[in-house]
Parts: C-alpha cells; structure tokens; sequence
C-alpha cells in the first residue's frame, strides 16, 4: 500500500540547506514554497501520467427506457413554459414533450429544464405570444446516455469498459474515451464515454455514446486530481516516500529557478529524468509532450533556444 509521510516542511527544510540557508516559506503566504509544491504535485498527478496508487474505479448501470411522466398542464409567458406533471425531472435534463393536443406546437420540442419545483418544471421556449394553455400529453427523457457519480477528487479518466449482456458468454468490451460526447438518437451498445458536466459539488456526470438499448454495466477507471497544498504541514499525500525522490528534485529546481541559480538545470535534469523513468507505458509522444509543457513552465524552452541561436552565430 502507497503510504506518504513526508511533510512539505521538510522538503522545504531540505531544500534551505542546499540553498546557502534561504528560505522558501517566506511570509504568512509562505511562498514560494506552497506555490512550488502545487506545482510539482499537479504535475506528477496530472496527464500524461497514470499511477496506480492515485486511481478510482466508478461503476453504473445504463437505462435503456427513459424516464416519462404524464402531463397534467402547461403554462406559457414570457418565453417560459411551465409544465405540471406527475414527477419531476432534474434540473438541466432535456424533455420531448408529446402527444399533445392544444399545445401543438411543444409537441416534440426539445426542452432543457431550468427549474424544478414539486411536480412543476420550467423552461425556455420561443413563443412568447401564446396564452396560458391547458393541456395533457407526457414528458419523456429524450436521452438516457447521462449518469451522475459522486467524483469529488476526479481528474480524468484513464480506461473504460463495459459488460456486453447481449452475447453469452457476457464480455468486457473496452471503451473509447471522448471529452466532448453529443447527444445519440441511435441505440446500441455503447462504444465511448466521457466527462460531460460537474455540478461544482463533487458530482460528474458521464456520457456515454449511442445511447444504450440494454442495461450494460459500466466500470471506468480514473486517475485522481492533487490536492491543494495549503500548509507545510501537510504532507506529499497521494504521492507515496517512494516518489520522494522525484518530487524533491522537483521542488528544488523550482526554488533554484526563482533564486536564479545556476544549478537549476542539474535539479530540473534529476526531476524529469526520474519522474519519465518511473512512469511505465508512455509513448515517445507523451513524453514529448511532458517535456515540451514542463521547459515552458520552468522557462528552460526558451533557454536552450537562445543558447542554439548563440551557438549557430558564433
């Protein structure tokens, strides 16, 4: 089991007796140091790399029937149309309301729920010059491709699958995963999911694509997001001791960037050697990729640049 207890206070201790005695924690804001250590944490946790000991497996089942309610009566001024029915959908869930008789011109509109109360739900429509009318039809889900999972520390999803029920034996099928998903009329098993919305209270709502026509499960494997950093005191959690070795090198090319000290290129050569040999199953692109990211963030692209223009000139 990954176990971290190594405290920020003494990397930044550490990093004081490499640095001629200057301290990083200066002030009540005790920066540079916090700011340093977030970074060196949202960079090891955060793509390209995946790390088993900084993982979660979510799990739902796919509905195949959406949801309906019969409607008992509409409502419309100002644009808004109000619709009484025998349940309540959530908010921002799209309605097909049909199977209407009056209100004829809502039969098969697409509606995104702004508001929910009790039985009654509301939302924007584009006939502002129509009265109040009194009608009966239903209400109906018009996709059941959206499922919602407390998430609170989700960063991304690494891999996916889903259990084909359909074929005996059942399989596991993986998934291609997608950060932007549209809605599907098709029904079929599903073949990508993604991140779709997070309502700012730790809940992620995945989408999947085409809508499914069978209730599959559905596992996806994700990695976790750093936490803040607010206190030296706290520790390099997730990160376990065995990184220790990565992240200080990190943190300590970081101090010795801002003090510009010279030997920040043998700190940062330590920190992105170790952190790509410790990583498994990037691809030469990946790594790249990470490269190219970290040089801008440490100023060490534009370096080497002006160091090759000197050279060529000379």
């Amino acid at each position: 089991m990954a176990i971290s207890t190594v405290t920020i206070s003494s990397t930044v201790e550490w990093a004081k007796k490499l640095s001629f005695n200057r301290n990083s924690a200066i002030g009540n804001n005790l920066e540079p140091a916090l700011t340093s250590a977030n970074m060196v944490m949202q960079t090891i946790l955060g793509p390209p790399f995946v790390w088993w000991w900084n993982t979660q497996e979510l799990a739902f089942t796919t509905s195949p029937v959406a949801n309906s309610a019969p409607i008992t009566n509409i409502a419309i001024s100002g644009g808004v149309v109000t619709v009484t029915a025998n349940n309540t959908f959530g908010v921002g869930n799209l309605i097909i309301p049909s199977a209407l008789a009056n209100a004829t011109f809502l039969n098969g509109v697409l509606l995104v729920i702004e508001t929910v109360s009790a039985t009654q739900f509301t939302a924007q429509v584009n006939f502002q010059n129509y009265a109040s009318h009194a009608d009966t039809g239903t209400a109906t889900n018009a996709t059941t491709q959206d499922y919602t999972i407390a998430a609170p520390a989700f960063s991304h999803i690494e891999h996916a699958s889903v259990l084909d029920i359909t074929k005996t034996p059942n399989n596991w099928i993986e998934l291609e995963v997608k950060d932007n998903l549209a809605l599907d009329s098709r029904s079929a098993r599903p073949t990508f999911v993604g991140p779709h919305v997070e309502d700012g209270n730790g809940n992620v709502t995945f989408r999947v694509m085409p809508s499914p026509n069978a209730a599959y499960p559905v596992s996806v494997h994700v990695q976790l997001a750093a936490p803040e950093i607010t206190s030296v005191n706290q520790t390099w959690g997730p990160m376990p001791d065995f990184m220790q070795y990565i992240y200080s090198w990190g943190f300590l090319a970081l101090i010795w960037a801002f003090a510009d000290d010279a030997r920040f290129q043998i700190a940062n050569a330590k920190f992105t050697a170790g952190l790509l040999a410790r990583a498994e199953g990037l691809t030469e692109e990946e790594r790249n990729i990470f490269m190219n990211n970290w040089n801008a963030t440490t100023g060490m692209g534009p370096a080497k640049g002006q160091q090759g223009m000197q050279a060529r000139q000379s």
